[in-house]
């Protein structure tokens, strides 16, 4: 940001928090006023003035912390977005940070130690800054007055000469210069204080991890996304190029007499087109098949399971379709764990389980009859961390039941978005 736009919102977060600290005033002063009656006019009876003060007495006690809490927001809201640059009030992922509640009497005493602190020594600060703006302004028109005859006065000081208004002007401008300086600097300190007070460690660790989690979803997702673009790439136009070559390479023997020179030759081209498409298809496929897109998990799953070297049962509970992003975490979370199985666990057989035990969950099992110690031997844990972290990128989790002999049953857990499936 240049340091002219920094100046400005830093004016501007400064004027706005005078603002604020001004009305919390005018409020607390009013719910004080029947104190203040009290003080100022003390020959009143005894009853009235126990009247007067316990009425004073329960609006301050239940209209100060409204105004702590109102303050509290307001000043949080803003230190967040000029600290860390974010509103949140856009943004879902931050609603309820720090936010004080009525039913949690312990959230109260933070705003009401900050309303406490910013209202002696900020409302201090504010009322002599709001003193010198007015002296200035009065300052930098005195020589208008002077220069047709009247005077100016300033506190103390009273301006009768021109060459006198004409100094009183300079330091005016000089002084109302002096908080759009500081003003980023104090604009700062106060945020961080705010966010200091208001804010305690473990509500910000919350949040700290609130943004991980939806860093890491974004990067999965962006991820998945790249893969597609590769497969599309290498479907449509990698493929169609090796079957034109291998089209090719046919219609040339085709023309070429059986004991022609160098057909051998073509021959061995031509079956090494074709292993080439052959192959690129299946990287293709692992990239990510167009079963998932067209048909969903199951199928998906069911397709890959069949390329494995030993007998596997699918038991398929699920009765619609996934949001995307789900489907595609699971797969290659379920492909993973299905490589660990063919490489690790020595099994025989190895079964696979879809289903949604309640609304808003997908679970998936895979388990097998191999040597179980599944993420306990040391770097054999088959990409199992791996695993944890896509789903953690759909709020899922891993659950390991592989003891030492055997069986094992790993089971994957996710959320979908709004608990709905498609």
């Amino acid at each position: 940001m240049p340091p002219a736009a920094g100046r400005w919102r830093g004016a501007v977060y400064c004027a706005g928090a005078g603002v604020r600290i001004l009305a919390s005033l005018l409020g607390a002063g009013l719910l004080g006023l029947p104190i203040g009656l009290v003080v100022a006019e003390p020959g009143r009876d005894a009853g009235s003035v126990g009247a007067l003060l316990a009425a004073g007495l329960l609006l301050l006690g239940v209209g100060l912390p409204v105004i702590a809490v109102l303050l509290a927001r307001a000043d949080r809201h803003r230190a967040v977005a000029l600290i860390e640059g974010i509103d949140e009030q856009l943004d879902p992922e931050l609603v309820g940070y720090g936010e004080a509640s009525w039913r949690g009497p312990r959230t109260l005493v933070r705003p009401l130690a900050y309303t406490v602190v910013v209202l002696t020594l900020g409302g201090a600060l504010v009322v002599v800054a709001l003193v010198a703006a007015l002296g200035s302004i009065v300052a930098m028109i005195s020589p208008f007055l002077t220069a047709a005859g009247d005077h100016a006065v300033i506190g103390p000081i009273t301006i009768t000469t021109v060459p006198g208004s004409i100094v009183a002007a300079v330091v005016g401008v000089g002084v109302l210069a002096v908080p759009l300086l500081v003003a980023p600097t104090l604009a700062r300190r106060h945020a961080a204080f705010a966010i200091g007070v208001l804010i305690s460690s473990e509500q910000r660790l919350r949040r700290d991890l609130a943004i991980t989690a939806r860093s890491r979803a974004r990067l999965v997702r962006a991820f998945d996304v790249e893969r597609r673009r590769i497969e599309r790439d290498l479907h449509d136009g990698v493929q169609p190029r090796l079957m034109a070559v291998s089209m090719t390479l046919g219609l040339a023997l085709t023309e070429m007499p059986p004991d022609a020179p160098g057909r051998a030759d073509v021959v061995r081209a031509q079956e090494q087109a074709r292993q080439t498409l052959a192959a690129v298809r299946d990287f293709v496929r692992n990239i990510h098949p167009q079963v998932l897109i067209d048909h969903g998990l199951a199928a998906a799953i069911g397709e890959l399971a069949d390329t494995l070297i030993i007998p596997f049962d699918l038991n398929n509970e699920l009765t619609q379709r996934l949001p995307p992003e789900v489907e595609t975490n699971l797969y290659f979370c379920v492909a993973e764990l299905l490589a660990n199985v063919v490489k690790h666990a020595g099994a025989e057989r190895a079964e696979i389980h879809l289903h949604t035990p309640r609304p808003g969950v997908v679970e998936i099992g895979v388990g097998d009859d191999g040597r179980g110690g599944a993420g306990t031997r040391a770097g054999t844990d088959g990409g199992l961390g791996g695993i944890a972290d896509r789903l953690a990128a759909v709020n899922g989790t891993l659950q390991i039941d592989s003891p030492p002999g055997g069986p094992t049953m790993i089971t994957i857990r996710a959320t979908t978005p709004d608990g709905g499936q498609r």
